[in-house]
C-alpha cells in the first residue's frame, strides 16, 4: 500500500488539508463552497457545467460558475465529449474566469449526459479520455487539469485503472474517484478496493470517495487504500464542520465535538444570507426548505432536529427564516 504523498498539490497549487468537497448539483454553489473551505476543505469545484453552455455563455451556467472573493482553491468542472467545445470552455474558465484549475467530469451517470458521449459515457474509451484531457490541458495551460471519474460503466466493465492511466498520460495532475459504476447511479455501494488499485496504477495524486458519511469513513479509506485525500459529498450538506473534524481525526486520532447551538445558528444563518445574495429571495426560500433538513441533522437533541426540519418547510419570506431560526435555537438550549 502506498503512503500519502508528503505534500499534496494540484499542479502549482499547494493543497492545505486532505479532505475535499465533491461537486453536487443544486448545493455546491459558492455559499456552500466558502463555508466548506472555512472549515478546512482542501479544495472545491463548481457544480458540473456543460462545455457547450459555457461556450454559449448560457446565463444559468455562468451563474453556476460564480465565485466568491474568499474562495481559495476552486476548480471549474466541465463535462462534454466534443474536443472543440471542451477546448473553448476550458479557455474561458482558465483565462477569462481565472479558475485555478479545470476539472473534467467523466463520472456523471445521468442518462442524457451519457447518451451524448460525455460523463460516464467516456469510461469505455480510455484513448478518447487521453485525447480530451490533452485538449483541455493545452487550452487551459498554465492552469492544470484534474479528472473526476467512476469505476466503469457497470460491474462487467470496470475500467478505472485503464481510464486513470489514460488521464495521466493526457496530462491530468490529479484524479478524484467515485468507486462505483455508472449503472449504480447515486445508489449502491462503493467498492473502495478500486481506489487502491487506481492509486497503485498512477503516479499522480488520487482522491477517493464514495459512501463517506463520517470523518472516520474518510480517514479509514485513506489508511486502507493509500489514496492521497478523500472527499465528502452529501455528508457535507449542512455540515461544513465535517472537514475540520476529519482533519483533526486524521492528524490526532481524536475527533473534536460537534458545534454547539449558537455556532450552528451562526453558520446556518451565514449560509442562508449568502444564498440570498446569490439566488435572490424566492429561490433562497425554496432552497432553504431542503437545506434546513440537512442542517437539522447536526443538532444534538432529537426534538430540536425534528423542529428544525419542520419549521422551514413552508418558508415564503426570508424574514421568516430569521424568526424561525431564533425560535429553534431558544428551544434547543
Amino acid at each position: 500500500m502506498s503512503s500519502p504523498v508528503p505534500e499534496l498539490r494540484i499542479g502549482p497549487h499547494k493543497v492545505r488539508g486532505r479532505f475535499a468537497l465533491s461537486p453536487m448539483a443544486e448545493f455546491t454553489s459558492w455559499p456552500m463552497r466558502v463555508l466548506a473551505q472555512e472549515f478546512g476543505a482542501a479544495f472545491t469545484c463548481t457544480e458540473m457545467v456543460k462545455a457547450k453552455f459555457v461556450v454559449q455563455r448560457h446565463a444559468e451556467t455562468m451563474r453556476e460558475l460564480r465565485r466568491h472573493p474568499g474562495e481559495r482553491l476552486c476548480g471549474g468542472q466541465l463535462c462534454g465529449g466534443d474536443a472543440d467545445e471542451l477546448a473553448e470552455a476550458a479557455r474561458i474558465l482558465a483565462h477569462e474566469l481565472d479558475f485555478p484549475f479545470v476539472d473534467f467530469n467523466i463520472a456523471c451517470p445521468i442518462r442524457r449526459i451519457v447518451s451524448d458521449g460525455a460523463g460516464s459515457g467516456l469510461l469505455s474509451d480510455p484513448a478518447k479520455v487521453e485525447r480530451l484531457v490533452r485538449v483541455l490541458r493545452e487550452a487551459a495551460a498554465p492552469a492544470p487539469v484534474t479528472v473526476k471519474m467512476r469505476s466503469g460503466l457497470d460491474e462487467k466493465s470496470i475500467t478505472a485503472v485503464a481510464v486513470a492511466r489514460a488521464a495521466e498520460a493526457g496530462g491530468a495532475v490529479l484524479i478524484a474517484l467515485h468507486p462505483s459504476t455508472a449503472r449504480q447511479g447515486y445508489g449502491g455501494q462503493a467498492d473502495h478496493a478500486v481506489v487502491a488499485q487506481v492509486k497503485a496504477a498512477v503516479g499522480i495524486p488520487v482522491v477517493g470517495g464514495g459512501d463517506m458519511q463520517t470523518p472516520a469513513d474518510a480517514v479509514r479509506l485513506m489508511r486502507e487504500s493509500g489514496c492521497d485525500a478523500a472527499y465528502f459529498a452529501r455528508a457535507a450538506i449542512g455540515d461544513p464542520w465535517i472537514f475540520r473534524r476529519a482533519q483533526v481525526l486524521f492528524e490526532t486520532g481524536s475527533e473534536p465535538p460537534a458545534p454547539d447551538p449558537e455556532e450552528w445558528r451562526a453558520v446556518f444563518r451565514r449560509h442562508a444570507l449568502w444564498l440570498l445574495e446569490h439566488l435572490g429571495e424566492r429561490e433562497t426560500c425554496l432552497h432553504l426548505r431542503k437545506l434546513s433538513r440537512e442542517y437539522a441533522r447536526r443538532l444534538a437533541r432529537e426534538d430540536a432536529r425534528k423542529a428544525a426540519g419542520a419549521a422551514m418547510q413552508k418558508l415564503e419570506r426570508f424574514s421568516e427564516f430569521e424568526e424561525r431560526l431564533d425560535a429553534l435555537i431558544a428551544a434547543a438550549k
